[in-house]
């Protein structure tokens, strides 16, 4: 990851003058027509978490922890306990990436595998977590998100030495009775790519290598015979890692050293909230009108947050 201390230009840039001059209070309480309508609600884990999804149906909150390696869960988001362990790989330091639920209920996650061991796991009850046979180890898994129909997004990436990393946005089509997959390279030509959201027929991925949003046509992508390169940019914009995205198409993801931003569905930025230690992991909870962020503590230690924004 490049860190900033400050907003990069294109940030400054795209930033709406109305949203600069607000305090973070104001900001925070919907000042220039922003989304969110409230002070946030700080929520201390005992964890490192990483990635964070919301079951639509109760409101349920599922987050990954590094130090244990497994998922830990919460009915609302406040108090959170042990769900489902994933096994650990000896040796190797714990990193889970994102989680997504499919349409069966099924919580799909990711380890990330620094190049050697990456899986991606169905967990379809607390502590019966199978892997999925198919999917190339070799690849550093980050992103994921189901898009229904026993098919997930999985973005990843390749690094060798010194050289850039090179990554791509693939399909992994899985049979949920058998636990085998197969993948299929969509979008290749990216960086490091990190988070996925997908709104309408526009998939949207974050590139962190490159500091920027990407998008193209999801139906496209499917449809088509083989991978292309990315032709069309959402945004620019510093250190972007995992998104969500709600129901009016606005993007939320990490941006710079401290930051969440939204970003506009024309590609407008502006910032939520700048007092993060380390935004990961994002998600809505549409039914319920919230936005949950990771706010992970310093590898110098500290206390890591679940952030809830009431959105509009």
């Amino acid at each position: 990851m490049r860190f900033s201390s400050a907003l990069s230009p294109a940030l400054r840039r795209s930033t709406r003058p109305a949203l600069v001059s607000c305090s973070l209070i104001a900001l925070l309480a919907g000042c220039g027509g922003d989304s969110v309508t409230a002070v946030p609600q700080r929520v201390a884990v005992s964890a490192a978490p990483n990635g964070i999804a919301v079951r639509a149906a109760d409101g349920a909150v599922f987050i990954t922890d590094d130090q244990t390696n497994g998922v830990l869960s919460s009915p609302d988001g406040h108090s959170f306990s042990h769900y489902a362990a994933v096994p650990v790989v000896a040796g190797q330091a714990n990193s889970l990436s994102q989680l997504s639920f499919a349409d069966a209920g099924a919580l799909m996650i990711e380890r990330f595998g620094f190049g050697t061991v990456s899986a991606v796991f169905s967990i379809t009850g607390a502590d019966t977590v199978v892997p999925l046979s198919g999917p190339n180890p070799a690849r550093r898994r980050l992103g994921l998100i189901s898009i229904g129909a026993n098919r997930l997004l999985s973005t990843w990436f390749i690094k060798n030495g010194s050289a850039p990393p090179q990554g791509a946005l693939s399909l992994i089509t899985y049979d949920p009775n058998a636990h085998t997959a197969v993948e299929r390279d969509l979008l290749t030509g990216l960086g490091k790519p990190v988070g996925i959201a997908v709104s309408g027929d526009t998939v949207y991925v974050s590139d962190q290598a490159n500091d920027n949003i990407v998008k193209a046509s999801l139906s496209a992508l499917l449809g088509g015979s083989q991978a292309v390169a990315p032709s069309a940019t959402l945004a620019q914009i510093n250190s972007p890692d995992l998104m969500a995205v709600d129901t009016s198409g606005i993007l939320y993801t990490k941006c710079n050293t401290t930051g969440l931003c939204r970003i506009a569905p024309d590609g407008t930025i502006s910032v939520l909230a700048n007092d993060f230690q380390d935004a990961r992991g994002v998600a809505v909870d549409t039914p319920r009108h919230l936005l949950y962020a990771i706010d992970r503590a310093g590898s110098s230690g500290g206390t890591s947050y679940v952030r809830i924004f009431p959105l509009k």
